[in-house]
């Protein structure tokens, strides 16, 4: 139905897919992330244009991104709105999938081979987790269960898991959701014999330490495989505090 609305509306000059879908990867829970390039997008009432087409319960701006809207309708159906100029350039890099192009400026892209398979090594990612690892013992001097618990949840959720991606060749910002069918039965298993925690500070070292353990191990082993060089000294100091501070060691 949007795409027959789309074509009646000499307004919309392209339509496009990005996402999961565009990369022939969706299911039925996939967003719709939807691209329109329209002649004025000052005057182009996007949220409007879209409950006109669809009933909608929540239609709300994306904060500092200039023409984006998350959008729900009923259903629970989940569309990213994006609304561009039609006269000008259009955002590089993404895989698209092009359902109208009035004008002839729309190129369908798909990533290029060389960007998945190839394990690569992270680099700013292993400093950053060695910065945080050393830091957390700031929120444990203060006693500041919070921070130290989000902290945690941080080098395991986002930093852990980027890593086991980065072995399987995929780049995080390459993908959203679905993060658990990029990885093999041995990671996922890496991250499920983390020991669960909470907002205690036995339950959160422990905890620590596993992912510590697993992260600097595989990191490691990454690098030599990669040929990549490998933080050394910021390795050594943060070890050093974590033993002293908190008598954590490896």
């Amino acid at each position: 139905m949007l795409l027959t609305k789309s074509t009646d509306d000499e307004r919309i000059r392209a339509v496009w897919l990005e996402g999961s879908l565009a990369r022939g990867l969706g299911d039925d829970w996939s967003d719709l992330d939807i691209h329109l390039a329209v002649t004025d997008p000052e005057s182009f009432a996007a949220t409007d244009w879209l409950e006109s087409q669809v009933h909608l319960v929540l239609s709300d701006a994306i904060p500092g991104v200039t023409g984006a809207f998350i959008c729900l309708t009923s259903d629970w159906i989940h569309i990213d709105l994006n609304v561009h100029s039609s006269q000008g350039e259009f955002p590089p890099g993404a895989t698209r999938r092009v359902l109208i192009d009035r004008d002839n400026r729309i190129k369908e892209t798909t990533l290029a081979p060389s960007s998945l398979g190839q394990p690569f090594f992270p680099a700013q990612d292993v400093q950053i987790f060695l910065y945080f690892l050393g830091q957390s013992v700031a929120s444990v001097r203060r006693g500041d269960l919070i921070a130290h618990s989000q902290a945690t949840a941080m080098l395991r959720d986002r930093l852990l898991v980027n890593l086991l991606l980065a072995e399987n060749g995929i780049r995080s910002d390459m993908i959203s959701k679905h993060i658990g069918g990029h990885l093999s039965v041995e990671q996922m298993h890496c991250l499920t014999s983390i020991p669960a925690f909470g907002l205690s500070d036995l339950s959160i070292r422990k905890a620590q330490q596993s992912i510590a353990t697993a992260y600097l191990g595989r990191a490691r082993k990454l690098s030599e495989s990669c040929e990549a060089p490998w933080p050394t000294e910021l390795e050594e100091a943060t070890k050093e505090l974590l033993n002293r501070e908190l008598q954590m060691a490896w």
